[in-house]
Formats: structure tokens, sequence, C-alpha cells
């Protein structure tokens, strides 16, 4: 079938709109990126898992798209550390203070970036400076939750070590022990509490009489401080003091006398001894030659002792 030379022409139209219309577009395209002017700036992650962050990922602020990702690498000078280049639009003023943070496309595990916090009197950022990072709330959570199952994990052994019948057995015999210590402290309280109370009374008491002493000496104080002078008291001590002197002279006295009447004591007691054998020897001639009474027999002069 051939084609007629109508159809031919609107063929060739239909071509040229096309042609037409895809250069448009290319020349927009092109012109908006050209237009576009943005402005590079870096951070830096660690510790931190950016799976689903992917080039041309959005950088948000405050939810508001501000740019995108360029680059992942990993940096030269520290592995541990994924190093991020961010191309961020030129009307948006990138502040010192300002935070990056990953953060999640709904639950399709896709990650954007979210720049945060910012001051209007903070410094404007220069081009290819770093931006600080921080962890985001779900890495903190996940990292939190990963810690809670461990110590769950090692609380569910503990648990099954306790619930094991050796366990349970040396339980039980701990709980028996307490159970009779605490019936032997009991009747020990119960048999000593009453001397306990009086002891308590009597000390009570003697609390009582010690702070009623303490009130009347403390009565007696007040009344000498009030009725006597110091003049007084210093006369009253001199007197005492000669007192006590005399007093001293006195027993050196008395010591002296009572030692002469013990020496003359002893020599009267040793003439009355003398005399008494002298007696005693008289008696014994006169028994022995009773004449000598009547007769008045001249003796022969005895020595007497």
């Amino acid at each position: 079938m051939s084609i007629s030379h109508l159809q031919r022409i609107r063929l060739g139209v239909f071509m040229v709109a096309g042609c037409v219309l895809i250069l448009i577009f290319v020349i927009i395209g092109i012109g908006s990126k050209l237009t576009d002017k943005t402005k590079r700036y870096y951070t830096h992650f660690s510790g931190e898992s950016l799976s689903g962050l992917e080039v041309g990922s959005s950088v948000k602020f405050h939810g508001v798209s501000i740019g995108r990702v360029e680059k992942i690498s990993f940096d030269s000078a520290d592995i541990a550390r994924i190093r991020v280049a961010l191309e961020i639009n030129n009307d948006f003023p990138v502040k010192e203070d300002m935070i990056v943070q990953t953060g999640m496309v709904g639950i399709t595990g896709l990650l954007y970036l979210e720049i945060m916090g910012g001051s209007t009197g903070a410094k404007t950022l220069r081009e290819n400076a770093e931006l600080r990072s921080k962890k985001s709330i779900i890495q903190t959570i996940t990292g939190k939750a990963e810690v809670i199952i461990t110590k769950v994990e090692l609380l569910l052994n503990h648990l099954n070590l306790l619930t094991h019948p050796d366990s349970l057995a040396s339980i039980k015999k701990i709980l028996d022990n307490v159970q009779d210590i605490t019936a032997t402290a009991k009747s020990f309280v119960d048999e000593f509490s009453p001397d306990v109370k009086s002891i308590a009374a009597s000390t009570r008491q003697t609390m009582n009489k010690v702070d009623s002493i303490t009130t009347n000496i403390q009565s007696i104080t007040g009344k000498v401080d009030r009725e006597i002078d110091l003049g007084q008291f210093a006369r009253i001590m001199n007197q005492v003091d000669s007192t006590a002197r005399a007093m001293k002279e006195l027993s050196e006295s008395l010591t002296m006398t009572v030692k002469q009447s013990r020496e003359d004591i002893t020599v009267s007691m040793e003439n009355l001894r003398e005399t008494l054998e002298n007696a005693n020897e008289l008696s014994k001639i006169l028994v022995e030659n009773p004449s000598l009474i009547l007769k008045g027999e001249s003796q022969q002069e005895r020595t007497i002792k």
C-alpha cells in the first residue's frame, strides 16, 4: 500500500514537531542547571550506618529540600569515617552552628540528610567547609535497643541459672536459715525487752536526777556569784589557808606529844616490870624461910635487878 503525498506531509510535520519539543526540553533542563548555582559542603559520619543513603538523596532543612547528596566516600585519614559531599542551593545560608543528621523516608528504608539548628546571628559558613554531624534519633534508638536486648539476654541467662533445681535448693536452704535467724532474733527481743524497758526507765530517772543536781549546782553557783565578791572570796581563801596551816601545826604537836607519851609509858612499864620481878623474888625468899619475918635476921645484901 503506497503512502499518499498528504500523509507524508503529516508525518514530516509530526517528526519535526517532536524533535522541536525534545530540543526545547533539553534546552530547559540545561538552562536550569546553568542558572541554578549550588555550593559544596562536606560532613562526616562515624559509628553510624548510612545504608539507604544514595548519591542524589535529598538534603532538607525543616523538611524543605535545599540540595542533594553529591558524593559518598570513605575518609582517607580515618577509614572508620564516611565522608559525604553536599550540594546546597546558593540562596540558602549555611550557618556555623548547623548540624547534619540522617532521616528516614517513611518505611522504605531510604535515607536523606536533615540540616538542623542554626541561628540568624551566627556566621555564615564558607563554601567547601565542613558541617558537624550527630547520630540520628533512629540510630540512637537502635543502639539503645541493642544494649537493652543484650541486657535482657543476660537477665534471661541469670533467670535460667536461678531457676535451675540446684539453685532453687540452695535458695530454699538460705530462706530456711533466714527464717530460723528471724525466729531466734524475735525470741531474743521478746526475752530481753522488759529488761531493756526497765533499763531505759532507770536511765531516764537517773538523767532526771542529774538534771536536778545540775540545776541546784547552777543555782548555788549563781547565789555565790551574787553574794560573794572577789575581795571577800580572797579573804575567805586566806582564812582557810591560815586555818589549814594552824591545823597542820596542831597535828604535828599532837604527834610529838603522843610520841613522848609513848616513850614515858614505855619507861614506866619497864620500871613496873622490874618492881614485879623484885617482889616475886622476895616472895620466893619468904616462902623458903618464913622465920625471917619474925626473927628479923639480917640477910645478906641482895642486888635487886
